[in-house]
């Protein structure tokens, strides 16, 4: 009663169009644009398969081209959706500007069969740094979905690796990204035993991939059985 109570007095418009309506006051987004998205993903019809591993489309010669140019630490990432290109903005006003009600919106699918019935359940899920306490982000934009699966699933959450280098992966170019993330991230409990585990690592968004596979790297050396990934938005799908 008491959170309706502020919905109304302070009532959030959606984040994409303005509109205001029951859904833009708990999620950040009206009902509207959430059909939009989803009309326009049910009229794509999938021409490639694409990899099993990283989920991404086929090179020219028919092999995925992430996993087939480096060694890939994790065996499978799973993306709650491709982003579309409307949705960069969204996303971007979650991370930057702090909305924190836009956690709401990007877990929507999290209910989805084939992302809560995962074949080998994992035994604990970390999250990819993501706050930024400088710019007064105190949350991971993937904050709320990592909640709703540790419920789900009865594993913990606990605290993985954190990030000591201040630089951004934002805003590099592609190599230096790989680069970057060799020395960014150390883990926070260096007594932690990590043998024998299988390691959900969840973050926002899979651009490069850069930071996901140099942390996996980090739990497989640790003695981690099996590592694999989970993101908000893949590569863009529109």
């Amino acid at each position: 009663m008491f959170s309706r109570i502020i919905r109304f007095f302070y009532s959030h418009p959606c984040t994409a169009c303005g509109r205001l309506d029951s859904f833009s006051n708990r999620i950040g987004i009206c009902l509207h644009c959430i059909r939009f998205r989803r009309n326009v993903q049910k009229s794509k019809i999938p021409t490639t398969d694409c990899c099993a591993v990283c989920s991404s489309p086929p090179g020219e010669e028919g092999a995925c081209e992430y996993c087939s140019s480096r060694f890939v630490f994790f065996s499978s990432l799973f993306s709650l959706r491709s982003r579309m290109s409307w949705e960069r903005q969204i996303f971007q006003t979650c991370k930057f500007q702090n909305e924190k009600i836009l956690q709401n919106y990007f877990a929507l699918d999290f209910r989805k069969e084939k992302f809560t019935k995962i074949p080998d359940k994992p035994d604990c899920i970390v999250f990819l740094p993501s706050e930024d306490r400088e710019r007064g982000r105190f949350f991971h934009p993937a904050g709320l979905l990592g909640k709703r699966l540790s419920r789900k699933w009865k594993v913990p959450i606990l605290p993985g690796v954190r990030k000591v280098s201040k630089d951004k992966q934002s805003g590099k170019m592609f190599q230096e990204r790989f680069f970057h993330a060799k020395k960014a991230f150390v883990f926070s409990k260096s007594d932690r035993i990590w043998n024998g585990f299988h390691i959900l690592i969840i973050d926002d968004i899979f651009t490069t991939g850069a930071s996901l596979n140099e942390v996996a790297k980090m739990y497989i050396a640790a003695g981690a059985r099996k590592v694999s990934c989970m993101v908000l938005l893949n590569k863009e799908g529109d």
